[in-house]
């Protein structure tokens, strides 16, 4: 009878831990399906999966964009270098017996000192405008102080524009 028994107290304990074991696995497949069904799951009648893909394919046309956005930004700098947006402005009295600084030497010139200097004389009954093509901050014409000063003050607003 005590090897009976030895054998029936053996078949109970294993059973318990069968018991305790297939509990614990139909604990552990429960959690895997309630993970499979959340990736399975729609968002927006997709899949996670799906949602995922979609996303990293929404990412790429982002970075796309953003690469063309800053290939045309490069471009855009190099023309604004190119622009005539550096001005230098005197004025000034060409005659004496004239007041109120109505001549001026206005000069307007790029980020390289390429552009134009312009001069305008104003005497009693006449006018008269003159322009000058200043390349790299000089002229192949001579320059009066006036427009020497202009040019200078357009290329000194260039310097700062390049600075910051």
């Amino acid at each position: 009878m005590e090897q009976q028994t030895i054998i029936a107290i053996a078949g109970v304990t294993i059973g318990f831990f069968g018991v305790v074991l297939a509990l614990s696995a139909h604990r552990r497949i429960g959690s895997a399906r309630r993970s499979l069904h959340l990736l399975q799951g729609n968002v927006d009648g997709k899949t996670l999966i799906d949602a995922v893909a979609a996303y990293i394919d929404h990412v790429r046309k982002v970075e796309d964009n953003l690469s063309a956005v800053s290939r045309r930004q490069e471009e855009l700098f190099a023309l604004l270098g190119r622009s005539s947006r550096n001005l230098g402005l005197v004025r000034f009295d060409a005659f004496e017996e004239m007041g109120g600084k109505m001549s001026f030497s206005a000069a307007l010139l790029d980020d390289h000192g390429d552009g134009i200097v312009l001069t305008a004389i104003n005497g009693r009954h006449e006018a008269r405008v003159y322009s000058k093509l200043i390349e790299k901050g000089r002229s192949a014409h001579n320059l009066s102080k006036d427009e020497e000063r202009a040019i200078s003050e357009a290329l000194g607003s260039a310097r700062v524009k390049q600075r910051r």
